[in-house]
């Protein structure tokens, strides 16, 4: 038994093809009724429906609207049009959008019903068992690169997974790599985009770099890549062997898969040049990791293209290299790329309030402070350099500086003289940073009422685009869980709370005060379909937005 969802906004229509239907015993239907395409995808919401005949101009939510949610939320639905003669050209162009069927409303009960058979029979066609496997493997086929690309990316992000666990998901969504095996990660980047560039041509030319390395790589070793980011991409490397059976890593063959990379590298930067227009560099780790090590080593070998020789434009590099910039005398061989790279870090560290980075890498930086051998050059620069930082904060917020003011003696960050060591300025330096840390952290015992102002800015300014977590928190330059912490603390209701209620207040002021149609309330209030937002409003008021809108329009007319 197929169920059939009549949708018209006269009565009279609906109960005579109700009827109609009723009577026609051959074609075994459970037939339903919707007097408004709101009410219509109200029972789709609830019911599966094969076959819905529409009118394709109802007040509200529209025909060729309704058309659009149906198959949204049941793609094997086939949609009958009634039209009349002035919307005949209307109805065959919503064909396009996958309607079945347009009937002319002065036609017979027969059409009605051969239209309906018609129907049917697709939909029978359909159902036929070699075409769903067909379909199932065509999807999947699809659908694969995704899943394949989430579940890698999980891994680079920590997912704890077991061997045989990890075994299992390779050969369920097809990675072309063993999971007994490590593998050689490798990063490539975009080193620049030109102003023009979209965030489109930039997702193309990305693709186009990824595929361009992937082709080289191919010929000589397996390989797996992932984009992220924009304009980076992560490759798992393991050599073709074809006799598994006793194969350890430092072998010829893994020795060979990591030469060929690495030498093939310089071509696929050259390809990128001349083909793309593109700068790209790379960065190539020296050893195999284990998959229960290779978050750490992605993020390793991703950290070390925002340092040193990172910093230039087509580089070639391994982590080693990197690691012995890290290592180097910084007295001597202090690359000034990687000192400002650094600086800069330490900077985001201290906005961040990630201490215990900050800690670590300020130890690493004012070591030339107690290296006699480092020039006095480097150490002013370093001296200046910190001032710049911490001037710039203080100076930036006003309560910080009122703050600092009463803990620390400002004169030493104006101007560097031989009054105090160098032993003294890192002390000074580091009780500096304390104040930040600590002033951030009475700040949030204080609960600040300015965060909640600025959420309560950005939401109404964005209310129709992102006001997730992560984008509020963003915004006020806090960690996502944190804000959500602290915007309950101050106003004594979670964020998704006052969310849903200011979207609430929004729509029934368009519906009360503007002729907009549901769907564009919806777009409006950053739904990503009608049905979405009627849900939303209904679980709000208990009441579809419709009947919401005729409810008070009657009580208002009434009043006149």
């Amino acid at each position: 038994m197929y169920r059939l969802l009549i949708v018209d906004d006269l009565p009279i229509i609906v109960d005579g093809l109700l009827e109609l239907f009723d009577e026609t015993d051959h074609l075994q239907l459970e037939v339903m009724k919707a007097y408004s395409g709101e009410e219509a995808l109200e029972v789709l919401s609830h019911h599966r429906i094969d076959i819905v005949i529409s009118d394709i101009k109802m007040p509200g939510l529209e025909g060729i609207e309704l058309l659009r949610e149906i198959k949204s939320q049941w793609p094997a639905c086939k949609v009958i049009f009634l039209t009349g003669y002035n919307d005949f050209h209307y109805a065959r162009s919503a064909i396009t959008y996958g309607g079945f069927d347009y009937i002319l409303k002065v036609e017979s009960d027969e059409k009605i019903i051969q239209s309906v058979e018609r129907a049917i029979e697709k939909i029978e066609e359909e159902n036929n068992q070699e075409q769903m496997i067909a379909r199932a493997q065509s999807k999947m086929r699809l659908a694969l690169p995704s899943l394949q690309k989430e579940y890698v990316w999980e891994l680079f992000q920590g997912k704890h997974v077991s061997d045989s666990q990890l075994k299992q998901a390779f050969k369920e969504i097809d990675i072309p790599l063993d999971a007994t095996l490590p593998v050689y990660l490798l990063i490539g980047r975009v080193d620049a985009w030109k102003e023009m560039f979209t965030t489109p041509d930039k997702a193309l030319l990305t693709y186009a770099v990824q595929n361009i390395c992937d082709e080289y790589l191919s010929t000589q070793v397996r390989c797996y890549s992932v984009v992220f980011e924009l304009s980076k991409i992560v490759w798992m490397i393991q050599p073709k062997i074809p006799d598994k059976s006793s194969i350890e890593y430092g072998d010829q063959d893994w020795i060979r898969a990591h030469r060929y990379t690495s030498g093939i590298l310089e071509t696929v930067q050259g390809n990128c040049k001349r083909l793309l227009g593109l700068s790209v560099s790379f960065l190539l780790g020296s050893e195999a990791t284990t998959w229960d090590n290779i978050s750490d080593r992605f993020h390793s070998i991703k950290y070390g293209l925002v340092q040193g020789h990172g910093l230039f434009n087509e580089v070639i590099l391994t982590d080693k290299d990197i690691q012995r910039e890290v290592n180097g005398d910084l007295s001597g061989n202090y690359h000034d790329a990687f000192y400002h790279a650094r600086v800069q870090l330490l900077m985001s560290c201290l906005e961040n309030n990630h201490r215990e980075q900050f800690n670590k890498l300020y130890a690493e930086l004012t070591s030339i402070w107690n290296d006699e051998e480092s020039p006095n050059e480097r150490k002013i620069e370093l001296y200046h350099s910190l001032s710049a930082i911490f001037l710039f904060y203080i100076y930036k917020n006003r309560e910080i500086r009122d703050y600092i003011n009463t803990l620390m003696d400002l004169d030493k960050l104006y101007r560097y003289g031989h009054s105090a060591s160098w032993s003294e300025l890192i002390q000074y330096f580091s009780q500096m940073a304390d104040c930040f840390f600590e002033w951030n952290a009475l700040r949030g015992t204080q609960l600040p009422t300015e965060v909640v102002n600025k959420v309560h800015r950005y939401i109404e300014e964005h209310i129709s685009t992102d006001i997730s977590l992560n984008a509020l928190a963003d915004y006020v330059s806090l960690n996502p869980s944190y804000l959500s912490r602290l915007y309950k603390q101050i106003t004594g209701m979670g964020l998704s709370k006052y969310v849903n209620d200011y979207r609430n207040l929004i729509a029934k002021d368009m519906l009360l005060n503007t002729s907009m149609k549901v769907n564009e309330i919806a777009a409006a209030l950053g739904y990503n379909s009608a049905l979405a937002f009627i849900r939303f409003f209904k679980k709000q008021n208990e009441t579809t937005p419709q009947d919401f809108r005729m409810a008070r329009t009657h009580i208002q007319n009434q009043g006149q």
